[in-house]
């Protein structure tokens, strides 16, 4: 079948393609662009291609709730599918040590710590997703601080695409200083993730 040909999803990485599969997509293109974001929440990709792309589609603002609301969705997916598969099926397709480490780093910081790792690119989503449906977090708090801290990033990134179609020097030059200020933040925190370890 076609979906399963890698081909067909380079769409999530290939902005080109991405922007011809959303105008064929007619009245259904922000269902689509809601989709997209929630697929490559799920897989090993830069969600970030995507925001970008919904950014040079929808402009900074529409492309933005687009974007978020993708997101939210695909957080809430992940969560409860942690919840209900539990922890020895997660842990089958998972990396185990991360996971290990963020239920530990949760139990310990609670919601400052899910506000920071969604705020700063210091664990993938997939790991704070699937980590925050095995802890014993509430999705009450769960849920406020996906719903916040991805609102900065993705924002971000929107605001970078929208910004490439009226000013492309600008915009990717915008683009390689938030990579580079989100290095710096994330090599920053290491410290502050690892202390989250016992005995560190």
């Amino acid at each position: 079948m076609e979906i399963f040909d890698p081909s067909f999803w380079s769409f999530l990485w290939d902005g080109a393609r991405y922007e011809a599969w959303i105008q064929k997509a007619g009245p259904w293109a922000p269902l689509m662009a809601i989709f997209a974001m929630i697929i490559v929440s799920f897989l090993p990709l830069p969600a970030e291609t995507v925001a970008i792309a919904n950014g040079m589609v929808f402009g900074q603002i529409y492309g933005f709730f687009l974007t978020w609301t993708g997101a939210v969705i695909a957080a809430i997916i992940a969560f409860a599918l942690a919840r209900w598969l539990g922890q020895p099926l997660i842990y089958r397709f998972m990396p185990n040590r991360s996971l290990a480490r963020f239920e530990r780093a949760v139990e310990r910081r609670g919601a400052h710590f899910l506000l920071i790792v969604r705020m700063i690119p210091l664990i993938p989503y997939t790991i704070v997703n699937y980590g925050s449906g095995l802890s014993p977090v509430r999705f009450s708090t769960y849920l406020w601080t996906s719903a916040v801290g991805m609102a900065a990033p993705v924002f971000i990134f929107v605001s970078i695409g929208a910004m490439v179609i009226d000013r492309p020097w600008l915009g990717w030059a915008s683009l390689a200083g938030v990579f580079l200020l989100f290095a710096l933040l994330a090599w920053w925190s290491r410290k502050w993730w690892l202390e989250t370890e016992p005995g560190s």
